[in-house]
């Protein structure tokens, strides 16, 4: 869109001068190679692409393969810094415009949480706080509006509950395709098997790739490669660092469908039920600091036991069965084992990298929610060189630049 909008003032011009414009006296499209096809990388494909960029899309294994397809998925806004809230609300803004052009399948069922204990109550208050001074305010609702959204919910008892409308959630195996076959269809050239080894510098400017599939020539670089962000910058010496983050969820063959709400419960139990009744959850932040667990707490790994595996995923779909009756005796389809993208402040990081303004990097903990706004905002950055206001807070500059900020991120961490 913005290639076409210059195309156009150019013709003018041409037309105003007395010149005519030839094919061969056109500008080149830019030549841009985005480093992952998890949700962040495909969505940044799909509107560069859209605004008439020369995309080349690699991808060290398959689609959504990394953090992506061991997302819990939930789209929301919760955060208490106020620029990473707003980014996000805007995100969400974008996402129906995106579901209806793409069929994202997004399930907008708002999201509902209540506590038992005074603690808990603390904690929810303090969460709903942060979506005060927004334009979608969360609402305090009591156990009858709480048991009117879903009937069969089973939640004990209840001294405090609230619902945010606007919350919603999606298959992000699913989202991610879509966007792949989006960008595909508008010229994009998807790499798969094909893990960006090296990058040609010269002059300080990146200059192109270099992969086990041979070397391709690039005007500008995006790595979105969730945590294999840090490696591939790596080559061109920038020192990022993320966070290890791992997280499991339990995934359950389909049930009937009772709701399309997304809950969080006491005792940190986070479920949702897909589209396709399927249900998806987690009771833990991250692995107990345990003998069994120590391993994957240190480094990333497959989960290394199949009967512990097991053991996790039907201890959470038993909890999940106790408030929801839907979930009662359902099969554990799988656990999967997640390692998120956590940058050290745990705030997005998104900007060219210092001194190379033609390598760009977007690495965020929330990908999912983000991606919209993010393959906007990266494109726009990207084909006019602007820098946007919106982003301002989350430049890498600040980690060049010494410690961080931390700042207070949302008060559930699933994948």
């Amino acid at each position: 869109m913005l290639r076409r909008k210059f195309l156009k003032q150019l013709a003018a011009a041409g037309a105003a001068s007395g010149c005519r414009w030839t094919r061969a006296s056109q500008p080149r499209a830019a030549r841009v190679g985005v480093v992952g096809a998890g949700i962040v990388g495909a969505s940044v494909a799909y509107h560069l692409s859209r605004a008439g960029a020369q995309v080349t899309l690699f991808e060290k294994a398959q689609p959504a393969s990394g953090a992506t397809q061991n997302s819990f998925a939930w789209l929301n806004a919760f955060v208490a810094d106020p620029d990473y809230r707003a980014l996000r609300l805007q995100s969400l803004m974008a996402y129906h415009d995106l579901d209806r052009r793409l069929g994202l399948g997004i399930v907008w069922g708002g999201y509902a949480n209540w506590a038992r204990t005074p603690p808990e109550v603390r904690s929810l208050e303090e969460s709903a706080r942060q979506m005060d001074g927004t334009p979608y305010p969360v609402r305090r609702i009591d156990v009858s509006e709480l048991l009117a959204m879903t009937p069969s919910l089973v939640p004990g008892t209840v001294a405090e509950a609230f619902y945010s409308g606007i919350d919603g959630h999606l298959n992000p195996l699913e989202a991610t395709r879509r966007f792949v076959a989006a960008a595909r269809r508008q010229g994009t050239v998807v790499k798969l098997q094909c893990e960006v080894q090296e990058l040609d510098m010269a002059h300080g400017v990146l200059t192109g790739v270099r992969t086990a599939q041979g070397g391709l020539p690039l005007d500008h670089l995006v790595v979105a490669a969730g945590v294999d962000t840090p490696s591939v910058l790596a080559h061109a010496g920038f020192p990022l660092k993320l966070r290890h983050a791992p997280g499991i969820l339990a995934h359950s063959t389909p049930a009937s469908r009772v709701t399309p709400i997304i809950f969080d419960a006491p005792g940190h139990l986070s479920f949702k039920q897909m589209a396709d009744g399927s249900i998806v959850g987690t009771d833990s932040l991250e692995p107990p600091d345990i003998p069994a667990h120590r391993e994957i707490r240190d480094h990333a790994m497959a989960f290394p036991d199949e009967a512990l595996r097991a053991m996790h995923g039907n201890r959470i779909l038993a909890k999940i069965g106790e408030l929801l009756p839907a979930a009662r005796g359902v099969t554990l389809e799988r656990l999967t084992l997640g390692f998120r993208p956590i940058p050290l402040d745990e705030l997005p990081v998104v900007g060219a990298v210092p001194n190379l303004p033609n390598l760009y990097v977007v690495v965020t903990h929330s990908g999912v929610t983000l991606a919209p706004i993010l393959g906007r905002y990266v494109t726009q950055e990207v084909m006019s060189g602007s820098r946007i206001e919106a982003l301002a807070p989350f430049r890498p500059e600040r980690f060049a630049a010494g410690t961080p900020r931390i700042a207070r991120a949302a008060p559930m961490l699933v994948p």
